[in-house]
Order: C-alpha cells, then sequence, then structure tokens
C-alpha cells in the first residue's frame, strides 16, 4: 500500500486571487527527490492553493502532510495543520523552510509553541526528507515510538518530552541534476493554468554573508548547479506551457559566474524559436563583470538589479557585506540602458549604523547614478538571519515593532470550523544610530522617490535638468521639502498615520486582536492594512498624476531659474513638456483612451532618443499634432495584470510593484 504524502507550499488569498507570483519550486525538488529514491511506495500531492488543499483534506488524510515555512504562510500553514492534527492525530505533520530561528534556544521555543509540527528539516530539504521518510518506515510510521528511541534524523528537529532532539547536519547536495525536474516529470503541469510565474534554479548558494539574509550563514557559502543540458530542457518545456510572460530564477547572483553566461545565451535562444520568456527577473550578482555581459545577451529582458542596501561603509562593515564599485554600477547601468533593460536598486532602513541621512544619501547615489527604480524596504528581522540573534539586537540596540502583512490575514474553514490566520511581521523602527522619527522621516523620503522618480515616471525631465547640471537628487530633494506645503501633503499625511498605527510593540496583543470575532472581516471590508508604500503610491500615480506634475514641473522652474540662462524658448519647451508627459500617464488603465494635441517640438523623435538630445535644436522645432494611445501590445500586458491583481487601489498597487510600469505609458504618434 502506497504511502500518502502531501506537500504544501501556501499562499494566501485576497477576493479570490492569489498574492502568490511563482510556482512552489521548492516543495516540487523535495517531492521529485523522493519519488526518485522510493517510486511506487509513496504517493505524492503539491499544493499551492489553501482552498484546493483544505478541499482534499476534507476527503482524503495523508500519512504525511508537509508544509513550506516562509514569512508569508508560517500561520495559514500552521492552523490548517493543527485542525488536521486535532482530527487525525496519526497524521505525521512536517514543516520546512527558513522562516526558523537561528539560534538553539529559540529553535527550541518555536517547536514547542507549535506542537502540532511533528518535525522541522532545517537547511536543504531533499536528503533530509528522504531520511526521514526511511526512518518512519523503519517504525512503521509509528511516530511515538520512533520518537521514544530518541532517533536522531539528518537535518531534523523535533520534541519528545519537552527536550529537542537534533540531528546532524547533512552535506549539501553537490550535483544538482540528482534531483529529478519536477517540471520535465510533469509535477508542475497544474501549476502553469494559476497565473503563477515559472519559477527556476540554476545554482544554489551564495559566497556573500551579510547578516540581514537568510543565504548569509556559511552552510549556503558553497555554490553548486544544475546542467546546462537540464536547463536548457526545462525552459523548452516551460516555454511551451506558461500562460504568464515571464520566467523567474531563484539565484542569488545570477550573471555572476562563466555558467551562467551560457544560461544567458541559452535564453535568448529559446525566446527567439518561441517568442518566450518576454521578461526575465532575476537576482543579478556582484563584483563580477561577466554581469555585464548577461545584460547585453538578455537586452530588454532582463531587469538590472543592483540592490545596494546601502552605500555608508560603516553600515556595510556593520552588516558583513561589500558593494559593487560605483564604477560597475555604472557599467550596469549604461549596459542596461542601451540594451533597453529595466534596472532597480534596493536600499534597507535602520540597517545598523544607519540614520535618515545616510538613507538619502544612500537613495541619491543610486538616482543619480541613473538607476531606472531605486526602492526602499524596511528591515525584516528574520528570524534566520545574524542580526536577528541576541547578540546582535543587544549590540546595535535594535529596537523593533510588529505589524500585520499587508492583506495576509483571513478567515479559513475546514472540517465546518472556522478559524482565523494572520501573518505577523518584526521589524526593526530604530537602533542606537537611528530615532523612530527618522526612521518616519524615512518612510516619508521614500514615498517621494517612489511616486516622483521611480519607473522613469518624471525622466524627460530630469532628462532636461541633467542637460542643465542639475542632479536629479537635487531634484527629488527639493520635491520632498515641497511637499508639506503641496496640494498632496494630506497623502502623506495619511501614509505616514497609517504606517505609525500599523505597529506594535507586542505581538501577542497584536494576535490577540486581529483573531477576535469579526475583527478579520472589518479588516477586510474597511481595506484595511495594506502595504502602505504600494498604496499611496498607487493613489499618487492613478489618482493624483495631475497633481504629481504640478509639483515636479514647478520644482523644475524652480532649480532652472536658479541656475541662471533659463530663457524663454527652454520655458516653452517645459511647459510642452507637462502636457506631453501627463498625456502619456494620465488613467493609465483606460486602454482605450486617446487623446490629440499641438505642440511645437518633435517629441516623438526626442523620446527615440530617450530625450538625451537637446530639445531646442532647430531640426527638433515644428508644429505638429501628436495622438496618444496604448498600443496593442500596451493593452495585451495591462489587460493581464488586471485579470490577475484587479482594479481595486490595492490591486493597483500590486500591479505597480509587479510590472515593468514605465512600459504602460501610452506612445505618442504624429497624426
Amino acid at each position: 500500500m502506497k504511502t500518502e504524502i502531501v506537500l504544501a507550499d501556501l499562499s494566501h488569498k485576497e477576493k479570490d486571487k492569489h498574492l502568490f507570483i511563482s510556482m512552489p519550486l521548492g516543495i516540487s525538488y523535495v517531492a521529485s527527490y523522493a519519488k526518485k529514491y522510493l517510486g511506487d511506495k509513496i504517493d505524492l500531492k503539491l499544493f499551492r492553493d489553501s482552498d484546493k488543499l483544505i478541499k482534499y483534506l476534507e476527503i482524503k488524510t495523508p500519512k504525511i502532510l508537509g508544509f513550506s515555512n516562509c514569512s508569508w504562510n508560517l500561520d495559514l500553514s500552521y492552523q490548517i495543520s493543527r485542525k488536521v492534527k486535532e482530527k487525525f492525530p496519526d497524521t505525521i505533520i512536517v514543516f520546512g523552510g527558513t522562516n526558523y530561528p537561528l539560534e538553539l534556544f529559540k529553535q527550541e521555543k518555536f517547536l514547542k509553541s507549535h506542537p502540532a509540527i511533528d518535525f522541522y528539516i532545517i537547511s536543504e530539504g531533499e536528503l533530509a526528507f528522504l531520511q526521514l521518510l526511511n526512518e518512519l518506515e523503519k517504525f512503521n510510521f509509528d511516530l511515538d515510538s520512533l520518537k521514544n528511541n530518541l532517533v536522531k534524523i539528518g537535518n531534523c528537529h523535533y520534541i519528545i518530552n519537552n527536550q529537542m532532539i537534533t540531528g546532524e547536519n547533512l552535506p549539501r547536495i553537490e550535483n544538482l541534476d540528482e534531483i529529478p525536474s519536477p517540471y520535465l516529470s510533469g509535477l508542475m503541469d497544474e501549476f502553469f493554468s494559476d497565473f503563477a510565474k515559472p519559477l527556476m534554479q540554476t545554482t544554489r548558494g551564495c559566497p556573500f554573508q551579510c547578516s540581514y539574509c537568510l543565504e548569509g550563514n556559511q552552510y549556503f557559502n558553497r555554490i553548486s548547479r544544475f546542467s546546462h543540458d537540464r536547463i536548457k530542457k526545462e525552459i523548452e518545456y516551460i516555454a511551451k506551457k506558461a500562460e504568464t510572460h515571464t520566467l523567474m530564477f531563484s539565484d542569488s547572483n545570477f550573471g555572476m559566474y562563466e555558467f551562467d553566461i551560457e544560461t544567458c545565451k541559452m535564453v535568448d535562444e529559446i525566446k527567439k524559436k518561441f517568442s518566450w520568456p518576454r521578461y526575465l527577473e532575476a537576482n543579478l550578482g556582484k563584483n563580477k563583470k561577466t554581469v555585464l555581459e548577461a545584460i547585453n545577451i538578455l537586452g530588454d529582458s532582463v531587469t538590472v538589479g543592483v540592490p545596494v542596501q546601502s552605500t555608508d561603509e560603516i553600515v556595510l562593515n556593520n552588516i558583513n557585506r561589500r558593494n559593487i564599485s560605483m564604477e560597475l554600477i555604472s557599467d550596469f547601468i549604461k549596459s542596461s540602458d542601451s540594451a533597453g533593460a529595466n534596472s532597480f536598486s534596493e536600499v534597507i532602513i535602520g540597517l545598523p549604523g544607519d540614520n535618515f541621512e545616510k538613507h538619502a544619501k544612500s537613495m541619491y547615489k543610486m538616482i543619480d547614478l541613473g538607476v531606472n527604480v531605486v526602492r526602499a524596504h524596511q528591515l525584516v528581522m528574520i528570524p534566520c538571519s545574524q542580526i536577528s540573534t541576541e547578540a546582535s539586537r543587544e549590540k546595535y540596540k535594535i529596537v523593533s515593532r510588529f505589524r500585520l502583512q499587508p492583506r495576509r490575514f483571513l478567515n479559513m474553514y475546514i472540517y465546518g470550523e472556522k478559524f482565523p490566520v494572520a501573518e505577523i511581521d518584526e521589524i526593526c523602527v530604530s537602533n542606537e544610530t537611528m530615532s523612530f522619527n527618522e526612521y518616519l522621516d524615512c518612510r516619508y523620503f521614500d514615498l517621494t522617490v517612489e511616486l516622483f522618480y521611480n519607473n522613469g515616471i518624471f525622466k524627460e525631465l530630469i532628462s532636461f535638468l541633467k542637460q542643465k547640471n542639475i542632479l536629479p537628487s537635487k531634484f527629488i530633494e527639493l520635491i520632498n521639502k515641497k511637499i508639506p506645503f503641496s496640494d498632496i501633503k494630506d497623502l502623506y499625511q495619511d501614509y505616514i498615520k497609517e504606517n505609525k498605527e500599523s505597529l506594535w510593540e507586542d505581538r501577542d496583543e497584536l494576535e490577540n486582536l486581529i483573531k477576535k470575532p469579526r475583527i478579520i472581516e472589518e479588516y477586510q471590508e474597511k481595506e484595511l492594512r495594506n502595504n502602505e508604500q504600494f498604496k499611496y503610491r498607487a493613489i499618487g500615480l492613478f489618482h493624483k498624476i495631475k497633481e504629481l506634475h504640478d509639483i515636479a514641473f514647478s520644482s523644475a522652474n524652480e532649480l532652472l531659474g536658479a541656475n541662471g540662462n533659463y530663457n524663454e524658448d527652454e520655458k516653452i519647451y517645459i511647459q510642452e513638456l507637462n502636457i506631453f508627459s501627463l498625456l502619456r500617464k494620465v488613467y493609465l488603465i483606460s486602454i482605450d483612451r486617446a487623446e490629440i494635441r499641438d505642440f511645437t517640438f518633435d517629441f516623438v523623435k526626442l523620446l527615440k532618443k530617450d530625450f538625451k538630445i537637446n530639445p531646442l535644436d532647430p531640426e527638433l522645432r515644428a508644429n505638429i499634432k501628436l495622438q496618444f494611445f496604448h498600443t496593442p501590445e500596451q493593452k495585451e500586458l495591462i489587460l493581464s495584470y488586471i485579470k490577475q491583481f484587479g482594479t481595486s487601489i490595492n490591486a493597483l498597487g500590486q500591479i505597480l510593484s509587479s510590472s515593468y510600469f514605465n512600459r504602460f505609458y501610452r506612445e505618442p504618434k504624429q497624426v
């Protein structure tokens, strides 16, 4: 008789729409490896959709129920497993994943506070899960017998008689091809219809030891790879079935190795053959000029990431990080621009040694280098990171608060019973060098960058300022100072208020509140607890675009006037540029909207040159009539995002965070 095993990497939903964006790659590797060695002895099923899993569990009861534990699905997974355990105590519950403490005493505390979990697998899961299955089989899947014998299983933790048992650290798999492909075996076929982005891995491991990162531990420092033959077969297989435009790579430093260059050539070749993937999302590597070659091969398909986290040397030393040189970052951006690719950089608020001045300086450096998207993230205290240890918290005087994860709270039903679920983050809000008020100042400033810089929202205007030797950072700095006196000051006040109200000192108080009767319904009905940055960015870009243009162009006029030699022709150009820019970006999801306007500058030629030429050149002066419209390709792209996310403010925020938003801007055509 086959042993029935269910593995789940669950995602929350909002109004029947998934919040996940990728296929469940991690559990599929664990399943493929177990199936390779146990064959017909086991019957494996994978789940990403919590509703589908619950329907299945109400009909069948697997012998083993496993969950991938991530920060965004811990409570969802645990509450389901708890209900299953209450009804079917013999079902063996296994958890694994990175959302697990690094320190031994915290691991023990975690397991004791989650008693429904029978086994927790740490680090790589394939070898450990197989070993666990083999040991369970020896005891005829009698959980108590195995535990009472104090059997130690590699990479596996469990509690027995109030004592934690830990197995030895298993070696990592060196030849990744030993793991059968979950794509080529058909294991992932059912997930193609869910609008999830296909996710692949070409290499595992990271040579860096950043203290805020889950892969900063020494265990992950060695690099292992899948073969090119395997990678090519997988991409071709996916290309024939994919229903989204994007392929994702989960590698930590894609493009940093010569091996990756061959992968890039493969992706480019397959794209020409199948017209897929349109976009490739990958975390590009550091410190290697091979990344430049990768960018040139992939062209506008790839997003060029330069996640510096900070540019301050003291902060970088505190987190054991070394950034790419500014010269190499500049080369990355130039290659990205010439290839037509999107570029982004990430900066984290609240790292040890950070403050508002350093944070803004880091953002300004990336802006002045020409990165297309400069995004700030909050420092999440990931349990498995070095920075979350008690020693680091004490050393840097880290003060944290707890908050509900945006839209990841709901009521679930299983076996006829309703139960609440809520995911909670712990974030740093101050340290010995940054006060709480400075933290809020950083959040305020970051919204300005989102509204007035990211995705080239005012790229045409910034290009002209650069020609007049005015740095983009000075433009953003002036706008940030003008916000309190502008027509969107209320938007910022609401944004900061929502930031403060989302933070709780006590995790238990927050959890007890959100799980009281009717509270979750109230939060959902009133659309409370969203991602503040995404929400207010969506309000600004979709509902306040005229006001944004007023502030941006008045700031530009002020800078140009102070710069000297601001003549009448330039003033007329700026007036017309304001109209041109607004007509491209107003009501962006109204895909059938089209407008016609007269101009005295040839903005079509300027756009083709990316506004990098002098607009006052006599050859660009012409009386022309322009129509602004969405192309068929743009309409298809916008509709695909609307189908996936919807059109509410929260949905629009999600679209902004997951799309190449500058490709939504209307095209001008001379008529």
